[in-house]
């Protein structure tokens, strides 16, 4: 089962209490499944058409206990749908005109007196809109594996239509996106937060939960990287320094020999030599008496000095 799957079967689980709210579900989702066509002089057809068995029974059950209607359902096999079968949920003719009304889907001054978009009195409260998402979501939305990307689009015919629900999207708190592809327009939100939240406003908190662990988890693998990554680039310059540090230490002695050492910096030189992988600090304590690490590295940035003149010629 896709993560998409997942997230439809919750938010079928999770029901509309509320007759507001069905009106927003139902509205959604004529609107998205391109479930409105006139038929000639006031007469209208209205259905809802998904693509899976488990969503039709849903709004059917909506359907049936806030209208008392009971829709036709007609069933497809659709080869777009991955062998899937699809459904359609269609209302009596002599109900639809009604139904339309009822759900603020005619509009005299559009083509045909139906509605591209949804009414702003069918999204006038928080629940509502929130109900509007979770109705695009089960006709038209994908959502991608968190353990892969964050990510939840919807998708419509229209740019009106796509606006609208980006506004709905914003209304909430959630930051979405139009684009278009193809023929079509897709509303997408990217976000880890706002993915989260639009689960959360739905109905789907497994899902957001799944969302969530997927975060912690991908946070602690980039956190152990990142020290991963410091500890190997703090490891390869300490090397390439004590490398240096040797070779100036090996240049002072063949130029001017032990003898002509200080002693201070012979103490140093022996210490680095017989320890290259030592660091300051543990340089610092094999020093008789013991040095602090600050003077460990004063000490040999002095035989670099030492070092540099000799390459100069000084």
């Amino acid at each position: 089962m896709s993560f998409t799957d997942e997230v439809k079967g919750e938010l079928i689980h999770a029901g509309c209490e509320r007759e507001c709210c069905f009106r927003s579900e139902a509205a959604a989702a004529a609107l998205l499944s391109g479930g409105l066509t006139f038929r000639g002089m006031g007469r209208y057809g209205l259905a809802i058409n998904v693509g899976s068995l488990a969503v039709s029974r849903y709004y059917f059950a909506l359907i049936k206990r806030f209208t008392g209607i009971t829709p036709v359902v007609r069933t497809e096999a659709s080869g777009r749908q991955g062998g899937r079968t699809g459904a359609q949920l269609a209302f009596p003719e002599e109900a639809a005109a009604s139904q339309l009304s009822e759900l603020k889907l005619l509009d005299e001054n559009a083509l045909f007196g139906i509605a591209r978009s949804i009414h702003p009195e069918i999204i006038k409260n928080e629940c509502c809109r929130a109900a509007f998402l979770k109705s695009a979501f089960l006709v038209t939305g994908q959502a991608s594996d968190p353990e892969k990307e964050y990510a939840v689009s919807l998708t419509t015919a229209g740019e009106e239509m796509a606006r609208a629900m980006q506004d709905i999207c914003t209304q909430l708190g959630l930051k979405a996106g139009v684009s278009r592809r193809r023929q079509r327009y897709v509303v997408y939100i990217k976000e880890a937060e706002s993915v989260g939240d639009f689960f959360a406003l739905t109905g789907a908190a497994g899902a957001r939960l799944r969302l969530e662990n997927a975060r912690i988890m991908r946070d602690i693998k980039n956190r152990a990287n990142r020290l991963t990554n410091c500890d190997s680039g703090n490891i390869a310059r300490s090397a390439a320094s004590a490398a240096r540090q040797t070779e100036d230490i090996q240049l002072l002695l063949n130029t001017l020999g032990r003898e002509r050492l200080p002693d201070w910096a012979l103490e140093i030189a022996s210490i680095r030599l017989e320890n290259p992988e030592a660091s300051l600090s543990e340089m610092g304590e094999m020093c008789d008496p013991p040095l602090a690490k600050s003077g460990v590295n004063k000490r040999l940035k002095r035989i670099s000095e030492m070092a540099d003149e000799i390459r100069r010629g000084s």
